[in-house]
């Protein structure tokens, strides 16, 4: 009778077992659509467009008033617009989301965030985890040390610590250079450029590394921009930037791009470029280096 008894309960264990089971078969690809659920069907699901970006002007960042703002961020708000016509909503609310450089990544692909209208180079290393926008600018990695210092090139850094920005390209950028050629420079690094910047500033390493149109707002909006100097040697392969979004979503991606050919060829663009772009270019800046601007707009 035990044997029978111990039987009966084995059974019944495993028909719940098999059960439960059963039971996650039919939640899973339900739970697996959600997370799959196509970009723009989620936002007109919820007529709600979530940006990412940082604090890196004149592209994106949040001015003394509160206001997130920057050219990409303009550029960005235009492509809100286009979204609500498209999917024919009364209301379409954007959440700016700060999140720094190592973050970005997950944040796309935990859909945190939609879009990332921050500084996101399109580097070929990158698409098999994201997708990249058509570039909007092209920049090039420059180094920025103390004028003092007579800094005028990588080789001029051999086996002396330099500050980068983490998680970013110029960092693998540099590490290439710094392996290639031997130099034996160390590195800090910091999760924003401003970080970076400012261990330069504090002597803490001998030289920042970083994108020449992203630089300028540093040494201009600090308290001594005489003190800075801004190589006119450029270090790695050009930077292309790019708005930044999930892996596997042709039809948003699609949609954006299609968005933004049409605006490139505007004289919105024009306007927009004028007002966030052209403070920065050599002939209005306060202390520029020979050479050192020779960026691509």
């Amino acid at each position: 009778m035990k044997n029978i008894i111990n039987r009966e309960m084995t059974r019944v264990k495993r028909t719940a077992q098999w059960l439960f089971l059963l039971a996650g078969l039919v939640i899973s690809p339900a739970l697996m659509a959600q997370q799959n659920a196509a970009t723009l069907d989620h936002i007109q699901s919820s007529s709600v467009l979530n940006v990412g970006y940082r604090q890196l002007p004149p592209f994106s960042f949040t001015d003394h008033n509160g206001k997130v703002t920057g050219y990409t961020i303009a550029v960005c708000n235009m492509i809100a617009d286009k979204l609500r016509q498209y999917l024919k909503l009364n209301n379409l609310t954007i959440h700016y989301i700060p999140v720094n450089f190592s973050e970005r990544f997950s944040a796309l692909n935990s859909r945190k965030i939609d879009m990332d209208c921050g500084v996101n180079t399109n580097a070929p290393e990158r698409t098999s985890s994201v997708s990249f926008s058509e570039n909007y600018y092209t920049a090039k990695m420059r180094i920025i040390s103390l004028r003092k210092n007579n800094i005028q090139s990588i080789a001029d850094l051999k086996g002396r610590t330099v500050s980068l920005t983490g998680s970013s390209k110029d960092l693998l950028e540099f590490n290439k250079a710094n392996r290639e050629q031997h130099l034996n420079i160390s590195t800090i690094t910091s999760t924003t450029i401003k970080g970076a910047f400012e261990k330069m500033a504090h002597n803490e390493s001998a030289a920042f590394f970083v994108d020449d149109i992203l630089a300028w707002p540093l040494i201009n909006h600090s308290e001594q921009p005489e003190l800075f100097s801004v190589s006119s040697e450029s270090i790695g392969n050009d930077m292309h930037y790019a708005i930044m979004m999930r892996k596997n979503d042709p039809q948003f991606v699609t949609f954006v791009n299609s968005t933004l050919k049409d605006f490139f060829a505007s004289p919105a663009n024009v306007q927009l470029r004028k007002k966030w772009l052209s403070p920065w270019s050599c002939e209005k800046l306060k202390n520029p280096s020979p050479g050192s601007c020779q960026h691509s707009h």
